[in-house]
């Protein structure tokens, strides 16, 4: 978070300066802009369903009524007609400007002290021509057309003719005290003054389950405000009357035409009943086909009743043919208490018989008795029944008689039941309409004298006590907010506009390599390049921390001879000589011999750094197969331990030279002698001689020079790293500046802190 925050902590006066500007931006905005005030209104709407007088008589005319949509009443009252109306009576087209206070024209509305009165249509140019008025004295006033017309004196309350139309001018308050300051007046279409009231007229439910409405608009002058919300409440309720008392009236008009109608169509259904009376001889169908239909059910009871009687012979007949061997019939069931005696004694006789046959035998007199008393009541009830059968079949053949006759009778009286009904209905249907519109006359006639209003004002027009609009605290936060993000933007903008490298993450990211150093920024007070390393400053103990942390970079396989280390970077320009000769010297205040090979044969800086001339011989002319001499290795002033091959003359092939074999033995021998031996190369992405000497290195050091390094560089540091072309290879960042570095922290934290 801390180095998130330092890009812009870093950048504070970028933050102050433009919160500054915002806020005396945001002043004169609120010190210029006119105020806006929210004007309310809280209307009720009744609906229809709780006086039902009115809906039924309405169903009369146009079918079953309906609750009132409050929906449908909103659009009403944001309708277009009664929006223009409202304009028309408050003659909104005209408004009034005085200079004011702050601003240079003022709008006023009940303190305009004059009035303007349209008398005819204006022409379209009126609303492109503004009008001057001076009011002179309580009589007359002066009139100037835009801004170079001429004046004019006329009387108040008198046409003023012009070309674009004839309209009155008027003081609103000729017994008071006289504004003599100039009027600006302005005309509008009064369309488009609709317009505009319809698109800042709100009106919202109250609450959802109740019929309370209320109407707001936002404008810079309250009066005018109220004087519009209410006369469009006005207007509503009066339009809301007139519709009902229209359709009040076009129903009384429909009821006594239908009156006139039904009183006629009643008298002669009435004669036709009548008619159809007396010719049937019919006093009541209803109860004469009651009598027969209880008749008929009586007789149907009878033959019901005599069909079980038979069936329970049919049962006693089928037991006495099994010999008692069945299931015997249940007495309860049995209706005839003769034939009940018969087969209880039967039962009786049975039971004996069963006893006797168990423990006497077949000769026993007693047994013998009892089967001749058993075999007499089978008989007995075998008769019996039979008698009974053809007596029920008499019953039952008289029954069926009976039946057919009262059948007959019942089909006749549906039929005249039938033809009546249809004459009685037509005359219900006749008295039940001429009492409906009797009833709906009188309850029209009552509730149009007392019906009561539609809707009801509950909050008369009120104004929000302070502004709305602009809110003084929400644009002062906006505009702080806009302090900040436009700064934080602008940074944000250059740095993702930016192609360097900014960052540690730069790196690690997208090469996946580690930095193993950071040195920071040359002072622009140091005009040298050799870095002073007996003082205890940022680069200085940057160098020192390098120079300790050679141990870690030391390549696999590192014999005990001397050291070879071969610096390289990715374009010219990011300091690989810079980094060579201080950690060269560096070196070398440790006692240590170190020599340092200037093979950027193209480029050479390591002799100029140390006071040299490098167009002396050296490198180049050993490569071109010159013998190495003492005056090779030239010995630093500035240690005695530090020691410098310098390039020579710039050869026309270096790659070739580099790739002789020469190298090889140079290297070899400079091993026993020094302990360090640092190669300063040209950029790898340029040149192939990096590569070539790689094969000499122990270590390598890849500089990368903060906010200088093209990011897409990295991608080849990456390849460079995954192909292990060099050996041990280390990242040194230069130049880094801590104060624009999002997360180089150790040299920022370091200047911040007190030497030890």
């Amino acid at each position: 978070m801390r180095a998130f925050l330092a890009k812009y902590t870093r950048n504070w006066y970028w933050f102050a300066l433009a919160i500054v500007v915002s806020l005396a931006g945001a002043y004169f905005y609120l010190r210029y802009t006119p105020p806006v005030y929210q004007v309310s209104s809280v209307l009720l709407i009744q609906k229809e369903s709780k006086d039902p007088t009115d809906a039924e008589i309405i169903a009369t005319q146009k079918g079953p009524a309906s609750e009132k949509i409050i929906e449908n009443e909103i659009e009403v009252i944001k309708s277009r007609n009664l929006i223009r109306r409202v304009v028309d009576e408050l003659n909104l087209s005209v408004a009034y400007f005085q200079p004011g206070a702050v601003r240079k024209q003022e709008e006023v509305y009940t303190k305009s002290p004059i009035a303007v009165v349209i008398q005819d249509s204006l022409a379209p140019e009126a609303y492109t021509t503004p009008l001057q008025i001076q009011v002179l004295n309580r009589n007359q006033f002066e009139l100037q057309e835009g801004e170079g017309s001429p004046a004019a004196r006329y009387s108040f309350d008198q046409p003023v003719k012009r070309s674009f139309g004839t309209f009155r001018v008027r003081l609103t308050n000729p017994t008071g005290s006289l504004d003599t300051r100039p009027v600006a007046v302005t005309f509008s279409d009064p369309e488009e003054v609709a317009q505009s009231i319809q698109t800042s007229l709100k009106a919202e439910l109250v609450n959802q389950k109740g019929t309370t409405l209320k109407l707001s608009m936002e404008t810079t002058l309250p009066d005018r405000g109220k004087a519009i919300l209410g006369r469009l409440m006005n207007d509503y309720a009066l339009s809301l009357a007139n519709d009902r008392s229209q359709e009040v009236n076009s129903a009384l008009a429909l009821i006594d035409e239908r009156l006139r109608l039904i009183t006629g169509e009643l008298n002669s259904v009435e004669k036709n009943v009548e008619s159809y009376k007396s010719g049937q001889g019919i006093t009541d169908l209803s109860t004469e086909g009651n009598l027969v239909f209880e008749a008929a059910k009586a007789n149907d009871a009878k033959m019901n009743d005599i069909q079980f009687q038979v069936q329970t012979l049919d049962g006693v007949e089928k037991y006495l043919k099994s010999n008692g061997s069945g299931v015997a019939p249940a007495v309860a069931s049995i209706n005839d208490p003769m034939l009940t005696g018969l087969l209880t004694k039967l039962g009786d006789l049975q039971g004996e018989q069963e006893k006797y046959n168990r423990t006497t035998q077949p000769g026993n007199p007693f047994r013998q008795t009892v089967e001749a008393q058993v075999q007499n009541t089978r008989k007995a009830i075998d008769e019996y029944v039979v008698n009974e059968r053809q007596n029920l079949q008499v019953m039952q053949n008289n029954l069926k008689a009976r039946s057919n006759q009262l059948t007959s009778s019942l089909r006749t009286i549906p039929r005249k039941e039938r033809e009546f009904l249809t004459i009685k209905r037509q005359q219900a249907i006749k008295e039940n309409l001429y009492l409906l519109l009797l009833q709906k006359r009188e309850e029209a006639t009552i509730a149009h004298a007392s019906k009561s209003q539609d809707s009801r004002v509950m909050d008369k027009p009120y104004a929000s006590p302070r502004p709305v609009k602009p809110s003084t605290s929400g644009v002062y936060l906006l505009a702080l907010f806009a302090g900040l993000l436009i700064p934080a933007g602008f940074i944000e903008a250059r740095s993702a506009a930016s192609d360097k490298v900014k960052s540690k993450r730069d790196i690690e990211t997208e090469a996946k390599v580690p930095v193993f150093a950071e040195i920071v920024r040359k002072p622009k007070g140091q005009r040298t390049n050799l870095v002073d390393l007996s003082t205890p400053s940022i680069i200085a103990e940057q160098f020192r921390m390098l120079r300790a942390n050679l141990q870690y970079a030391a390549g696999p396989g590192q014999s005990s001879a001397g050291r070879v280390i071969l610096v390289t970077s990715s374009v010219s320009g990011e300091g690989k000589s810079f980094i060579s000769v201080n950690l060269a010297l560096s070196l070398a205040t440790l006692n240590k011999k170190v020599v340092v090979l200037e093979l950027d044969l193209r480029k050479p800086q390591i002799a100029q750094y140390l006071g040299m001339d490098w167009t002396k011989s050296g490198l180049s002319d050993f490569l071109t197969g010159q013998p190495m001499a003492d005056s090779l290795v030239r010995q630093s002033v500035v240690n005695p331990n530090l020691y410098v091959i310098p390039s020579g003359p710039i050869p026309a092939n270096p790659t070739e030279l580099l790739s002789n074999g020469r190298i090889d033995s140079l290297i070899a021998s400079l091993r026993q002698e020094y302990d360090f031996i640092i190669m300063d190369t040209p950029p790898v992405s340029m040149l192939a001689d990096a590569s070539l000497l790689s094969e000499y290195a122990d270590t390598t050091f890849y500089v990368v020079r903060h906010e200088y390094t093209p990011r897409n560089y990295m991608r080849l540091l990456s390849d460079l790293h995954d192909s292990q072309r060099f050996p041990s290879l280390n990242v040194i960042v230069n130049a880094v500046n801590y104060p624009n570095g999002e997360d180089f922290g150790y040299g920022y934290a370091y200047a911040s802190s007190k030497a030890y």
